[in-house]
């Protein structure tokens, strides 16, 4: 599909940006099988059974506050992964409690992601679920991404 311009001479969108750090951050856990943010599978068996432990990023909403010739945004963001107990493997609350734990700690290590405009990640919640499809198991982690966008240009 052409628009009759190229995408790839155009400016980055800080949205874009995010959502390569947030992926790339995620892709350095040999834990996980499967990382996207663009690319949502809506349900457990649309996984590979080696994709699994699998981990998707969910653009949920954005709150918009305009300011001059920038606004302030805040992402709403939900991160999903996606696990299943094998005969080699046990999934249990804890492992959960656990990932859920190393996850936090490799996307808060740098809260700003190391992008211009970008103010902090604020963590909001996270649930388990461990009953719900068995033999998969879900853990959400629901946070906002605080950050700046020039309107007109960069400052």
């Amino acid at each position: 599909m052409s628009f009759g311009f190229q995408l790839s001479i155009m400016p980055q969108a800080t949205k874009s940006k995010i959502a390569n750090a947030l992926k790339a951050l995620l892709d350095d856990m040999p834990i996980l099988n499967y990382v996207a943010f663009d690319r949502v599978r809506l349900y457990t068996s649309d996984f590979k059974e080696d994709e699994i432990p699998a981990a998707q990023f969910i653009d949920v909403a954005e709150q918009i506050t305009h300011e001059r010739n920038r606004t302030l945004r805040t992402w709403s963001i939900s991160l999903e992964v996606i696990h299943k107990s094998t005969p080699d493997g046990y999934v249990d609350q804890q492992f959960m409690w656990n990932l859920e734990y190393q996850i936090g700690r490799k996307i808060w290590a740098q809260p700003n992601l190391g992008i211009p405009g970008v103010i902090h990640c604020r963590y909001i919640s996270n649930a388990t679920d461990l009953h719900m499809m068995e033999p998969f198991y879900l853990l959400r982690m629901d946070f906002d991404v605080l950050y700046y966008e020039h309107l007109v240009s960069d400052c």
